[in-house]
């Protein structure tokens, strides 16, 4: 799934799609689930929730941001002006009225010890086959195990213009797109859902014929 963006009402419309269509599918989120929309707080919620479920959700560059924050309070302007501000609304905080050190406590405090330990274990590359899904991307020239975190979560120059040899196709959300697309080993799933109200998907089923494993949708 393309990145939410605290797009809860996405989410919800997502899952009721899913249960009607493919329930027994395993729900795979590729990063970036806060920050700009208007309810980060209900989407973490609801994820953590299909986790325990069995899905997977990845780190995006926009949940390292927030780490780094609660990290480094001081240095919060980063965090806030791609989307922090709205991500603390969505636990009934004005960042733009406290102090660094304060908004650290208050939102550490509203989202609690076991949602913030969730956050930083969330894993970085989840891979099943020859189709692997992280959040930005891969180097081309590497193998997935030695892919360094921050180009899993921020991306490399590389990345859809050096194409893999090893058979490898990557899902991945990140750059935003107009459509989502598959070719030449990519499926681009970010179609911005935040601003666009478009949250796209692919859903991978490696029984049906080559021709007809890959579905990208939109939700409805």
């Amino acid at each position: 799934m393309g990145d939410l963006h605290g797009r809860a009402d996405l989410l919800e419309r997502f899952l009721a799609t899913r249960e009607t269509h493919f329930p027994a599918a395993r729900i795979v989120f590729l990063g970036d689930m806060i920050d700009r929309g208007p309810d980060s707080a209900a989407v973490l919620a609801r994820v953590r929730q299909e986790v325990a479920k069995g899905a997977v959700a990845l780190a995006g560059n926009h949940e390292a941001m927030f780490l780094a924050f609660l990290d480094r309070p001081e240095q919060s302007r980063f965090w806030l002006k791609h989307g922090g501000f709205e991500m603390a609304a969505s636990y009934g905080l004005d960042a733009g009225g406290l102090a660094p050190e304060e908004l650290h406590a208050r939102i550490s405090g509203a989202m609690g010890d076991e949602m913030l330990a969730w956050l930083r274990a969330l894993p970085l590359v989840w891979q099943s086959g020859n189709l692997v899904a992280v959040h930005a991307g891969l180097d081309p020239a590497l193998p997935v195990a030695m892919q360094e975190a921050g180009v899993l979560q921020w991306g490399h120059r590389d990345f859809g213009r050096v194409p893999r040899r090893d058979g490898i196709w990557v899902a991945h959300g990140h750059t935003v797109t107009e459509r989502a697309f598959a070719r030449a080993g990519r499926i681009a799933l970010d179609t911005g859902a935040y601003a666009t109200g478009r949250l796209s998907f692919v859903a991978v089923d490696p029984a049906l014929p080559e021709s007809e494993r890959l579905m990208i949708a939109v939700t409805p």
